[in-house]
């Protein structure tokens, strides 16, 4: 698949974003923990990964996250070209300093210049770990950057991509961004130094390497604040998850002796006392709070949740955020709950559906949605109390026109099945286990 010019980031917008991401379970973040090899095997294990919940086909990273840094919300709310973003999601949940990366590409070439690890030498051999940056040989932009994976016996290299393949022509920077995934890519041998133009990248755009940058270790993207989240927390915890409020970072703490969560917000670079709060609440029970004027961090708020979901959040200043429903027990990244679907069916359809439809399968639902906006239906079938993966199947066709199905082995939905029928009827069904059912002819138009 190639990579067109829309995954050139504006740089104006860049300039905004701040940096987020998710680290290991481990307690804490040791820059001597930080490995190429971790990075590959992070950068591996998305491998398929969309965008996050708001991507056509909606997935959570391997740490449980909705998206990477700002896949799903640094366009002013909306889904941006996210290449960066995964790249510096892989490198910081890695253990390796990240400061001064953003979403645009260009960010990383800079910061090779900076920390002086920029390699620009035609005779440099990629190491594992490191990004790759892309230009182009039809103008002097810095348009992608990926991770080198492994360094092949062969001289090839392979490489993990985030927004990769997305569908050009949609007008807008979301509308690649939600349809784009990570993907493998591997640089053949003798293609893989600076100035080459690989041909399994995109030759249509003239996609040339312009440079590698290796990361290095430091003071993080916390600059001057001296507590770290497992810090705050106390011994015993690791971070599962987090999310960015643009001057500090809400982050989510497990510990798997206790079962207890704990949440703390940490300012990036305490200056003063600002308005803060971390919140955290057990589903099924009530919420445990801190608000308040604190100069480094709200918090820590716990609570013991070792077969329950959570809903975790926090604010700084006037910006909050809150967290869904999500880590269902155990504080493993995308465990299975307890009971009740972390997802819903419109999540798994996306931005724009409504439902119009459902039916009870049991131990599951099928769902018929509509999005009023394009004419497309979709078709998801939910578990109804996950527990580990079933046969699922979802299924639509238009009457007179095409149709599609999902069948598989999945523990929390099929689908989504999408078709286009804005004035013709529908057939619509699903299964789970053995129980199965397809509608008659309906809602047609």
């Amino acid at each position: 698949m190639n990579v067109t010019r829309l995954l050139r980031r504006i740089s104006g917008a860049a300039a905004v974003l701040l940096m987020l991401g998710f680290v290991s379970l481990a307690p804490a973040t040791a820059a001597s923990a930080a490995t190429g090899a971790g990075v590959a095997s992070l950068a591996t294990a998305n491998v398929t990964k969309t965008a996050g919940t708001c991507a056509n086909n909606p997935t959570y990273n391997s740490l449980g996250g909705s998206e990477f840094e700002h896949s799903c919300d640094g366009n002013n709310g909306t889904p941006e070209y996210w290449c960066a973003d995964f790249a510096m999601w892989v490198w910081q949940n890695a253990g390796y300093y990240i400061g001064g990366l953003d979403a645009g590409a260009a960010s990383f070439y800079t910061y090779g210049q900076n920390n002086g690890t920029l390699h620009t030498g035609t005779g440099y051999t990629p190491q594992v770990g490191d990004a790759v940056e892309y230009g182009s040989t039809q103008d002097s932009e810095i348009h992608h950057v990926g991770i080198v994976t492994a360094v092949n016996a062969d001289g090839s290299v392979d490489t993990v991509n985030g927004d990769w393949g997305g569908t050009t022509g949609t007008g807008s920077m979301a509308g690649f961004a939600v349809s784009s995934s990570v993907v493998k890519i591997t640089l053949p041998a003798g293609q893989t130094s600076v100035g080459s133009v690989p041909t399994t990248v995109d030759t249509k755009d003239g996609y040339k390497i312009v440079g590698y940058t290796t990361p290095v270790t430091g003071s993080g993207s916390f600059g001057t604040n001296p507590y770290t989240a497992p810090q705050v927390c106390g011994s015993g915890y690791g971070i599962i998850d987090s999310h960015d409020l643009g001057s500090a970072t809400v982050f989510l703490l497990y510990n798997g002796s206790t079962g207890s969560n704990c949440v703390t917000t940490l300012v990036k670079n305490p200056s003063g006392p600002v308005a803060l709060n971390a919140n955290l609440t057990v589903q099924g029970g009530s919420p445990v709070t801190d608000t308040g004027t604190y100069t480094d961090y709200a918090g820590p708020v716990s609570a013991a949740a070792a077969n329950s979901c959570v809903q975790w959040g926090g604010s700084y200043a006037g910006t909050s955020w809150t967290s869904p429903w999500d880590h269902c027990g155990t504080g493993a990244p995308t465990p299975s709950p307890a009971t009740g679907n972390p997802y819903t069916a419109g999540q798994v359809c996306g931005s724009g559906y409504t439902v119009s439809d459902s039916h009870a399968l049991g131990n599951a639902t099928v769902y018929l949605l509509y999005n009023s906006a394009t004419g497309n239906n979709c078709v998801t079938t939910l578990a109804d109390n996950p527990s580990g993966a079933v046969s699922m199947n979802a299924t639509l066709a238009v009457q007179g026109g095409s149709s599609g199905s999902n069948p598989g082995s999945f523990t929390y939905y099929a689908g989504p099945v999408v078709e286009n029928a804005p004035t013709a009827c529908v057939m619509w069904g699903g299964s789970y286990g053995t129980t199965s059912w397809t509608s008659p002819w309906s809602h047609c138009g």
